[in-house]
């Protein structure tokens, strides 16, 4: 076992409820408990240390850069990120998980890795994932091969500055869905819908809805959660 990880860390993770796991600096795994292996669709025997997030048999590989991503700004700024993981894990089907990475630190409060918690969300909200989970929903220039991703849950303001009920229409918008369907999900209107896609139109400066779309996929809104969906501060 890695000196990262000491028989003491790595009976603390086993105790902990849902799925654990801790990666170093680099993203390789060092551990991980039996319900995160289990949601990989790996047997409980097979060691972690030394994986990468491309060797599981769940389907990552088509969103490892995210994955990446989300470790470096864990490591370089200490900062605890959270996101919603949805992928196909081995023979049980596609699961949604609501994922916490925090950094974990040595004595001298240096930055070692990567600790990581997921609870499964599967069952809740599920028609709200139903168009993230749907392999035939991502848009034009995104991989369709495999249902899901890593969509990091975000409040920050970012360049441009929407309303959290234009961000949540723009989350289903790039999912492929149509105003009757996003507004069922939303319980408004189809009317209300049109009118903050109209108002979206108009703070990306664009004139259509495919526009709308690109221009939207281009500035990264695609991997944006809204954190209202799901009940997340």
């Amino acid at each position: 076992m890695s000196d990262l990880i000491s028989p003491a860390f790595s009976s603390l993770i086993d105790q902990i409820p849902g799925v654990c796991a801790c990666k170093d600096a680099g993203s390789i795994f060092l551990y991980g408990n039996a319900a995160f292996k289990k949601s990989m669709g790996l047997d409980e025997d097979v060691p972690m240390l030394g994986l990468r997030h491309h060797d599981l048999p769940a389907a990552f590989g088509s969103y490892d850069d995210s994955y990446l991503a989300q470790d470096r700004i864990v490591i370089e700024r200490g900062a605890t990120v959270k996101s919603i993981n949805i992928y196909h894990a081995g023979g049980i089907g596609v699961k949604a998980y609501l994922v916490v990475k925090k950094p974990f630190v040595d004595c001298e409060t240096n930055a070692r890795g990567v600790l990581m918690h997921g609870t499964d969300i599967t069952d809740i909200n599920s028609n709200m994932l139903k168009l993230v989970r749907d392999e035939h929903a991502a848009p034009r220039g995104l991989p369709k091969s495999m249902p899901g991703g890593s969509f990091v849950i975000n409040r920050e303001k970012r360049n441009i500055d929407l309303t959290p009920r234009e961000t949540e229409i723009l989350f289903f918008l790039l999912r492929g869905g149509v105003a009757r369907r996003i507004a069922d999900l939303l319980s408004i209107s189809v009317r209300t819908v049109e009118h903050h896609i109209d108002a979206l139109k108009d703070k990306f400066t664009v004139t259509s809805k495919s526009e709308l779309i690109e221009k939207a996929i281009e500035k990264g809104y695609f991997y944006i959660t809204p954190a209202t969906l799901f009940g997340v501060e």
